[in-house]
């Protein structure tokens, strides 16, 4: 089975992610992205876990339009995906509002950190992806977004 991974549901692959797989009975194995953001993971008969993770970001994509794309979904002028929802809830309360854009500007001007890490999430739940398990005949579909980044600015390469 292949998994892709791609930013924010956009076209833009992810290199290098580190993917462990965690078998039910104990087996563990660790795999990276190729260019195209593809990875196959072994056949198993075992229910599994995965984790990810990405040792290298690049720089902070995280910006002044995303603020303003935040105040335009609050004054219902823009409509925002489900992902960019997701990336937008920079105070992590579980709602978009005026909060997350100032969590945002503060994070501007280095008087708040905002995570840089990217976020691994099971596309149908949404719930992180290391805390999803798997059974052999899944197909697993992950949503990969960097809190804050709500225009989906980030440079994959």
């Amino acid at each position: 089975m292949t998994l892709t991974f791609t930013y924010a549901g956009t076209d833009k692959p992810i290199a290098g992610v580190r993917i462990t797989m965690t078998e039910a009975d104990g087996t563990v194995t660790i795999l990276t992205t190729d260019v195209n953001g593809q990875v196959t993971l072994p056949t198993t008969s075992n229910t599994y876990t995965l984790a990810a993770s990405l040792a290298e970001t690049g720089t902070d994509p995280v910006d002044l339009l995303d603020a303003i794309w935040i105040l335009q979904h609050a004054g219902e002028l823009r409509t925002l995906t489900a992902t960019q929802l997701l990336a937008a809830d920079a105070s992590g309360d579980g709602e978009v509002d005026i909060l997350d854009a100032i969590y945002i500007l503060q994070h501007m001007g280095e008087l708040r950190t905002l995570d840089p890490s990217l976020v691994f999430l099971d596309a149908v739940t949404g719930n992180p992806l290391s805390e999803i398990t798997f059974n052999p005949t899944d197909t697993p579909s992950i949503t990969v977004i960097r809190m804050g980044d709500v225009d989906q600015s980030f440079d994959t390469g």
